[in-house]
């Protein structure tokens, strides 16, 4: 299933991050992605929405 969310364009910083993320085995990858910091934030912001 595929969700989609609206970001607004001020926080340019995390769909920097969206845009770059890379991940191994299905782990991301903090080294290649940039700022994976905000990325994780936003997936654990996530974490309690039941999506169905």
């Amino acid at each position: 299933m595929v969700a989609n969310i609206a970001i607004p364009q001020i926080y340019e910083k995390l769909i920097i991050s969206l845009r770059t993320a890379q991940a191994n085995e299905y782990s991301l990858d903090k080294e290649q992605t940039s700022y994976g910091d905000l990325l994780d934030a936003l997936r654990l912001s996530l974490k309690g929405f039941n999506i169905n």
